[in-house]
């Protein structure tokens, strides 16, 4: 069958259309000069074929090309729940297929904190110790000890003493 093709994709030449999709997927890595020498335009001109390529007064539909072209690729690579675990999930059947099971189950628990099955837990501590007494002191280590450490030695020393065993 025969049928009519484009030339172009929006009006554009073909080394606009490079320019375009170079430009883009290049995403400032590359700079607009060398993106126009890439699509073709020749070396003594590129920059300013780079320059009024990007100008709406000159070329409004290259520019147009441009901003519609990043906007799929931000589309495309935005990130939602539900892409996002099921790509965990995905990551997750693979590894396991290669018997890797740490990196499996480092996936399915990424994919259940996504999900809101666990949760980090911080607590920030704002009491001193120096601003305890000896006893209060001694009595806040027992604690931690009977509750957190099992047959654990420990000794409270003073400041003074402990600075001048240092000394000697």
């Amino acid at each position: 069958m025969i049928g009519i093709m484009p030339k172009n994709r929006g009006g554009l030449s073909p080394r606009q259309q490079a320019f375009v999709e170079i430009f883009c997927k290049e995403n400032g890595r590359l700079t607009p000069t060398e993106c126009a020498r890439q699509a073709g335009y020749k070396e003594h001109s590129a920059t300013a074929a780079a320059s009024n390529l990007r100008n709406p007064k000159y070329y409004p539909k290259v520019v147009e090309a441009i901003e519609n072209l990043q906007r799929e690729y931000a589309d495309a690579t935005r990130i939602d729940v539900v892409k996002h675990s099921r790509e965990l999930a995905r990551l997750r059947d693979k590894a396991v297929e290669n018997g890797q099971l740490g990196p499996a189950v480092v996936a399915e628990f990424r994919r259940g904190q996504l999900g809101g099955f666990y949760i980090d837990r911080k607590e920030v501590v704002t009491a001193s110790l120096d601003n305890m007494t000896r006893k209060e002191l001694e009595s806040k280590l027992k604690e931690i000890r009977d509750n957190n450490i099992v047959n654990a030695e420990y000794e409270v020393i003073d400041s003074v003493e402990s600075e001048h065993k240092q000394l000697k």
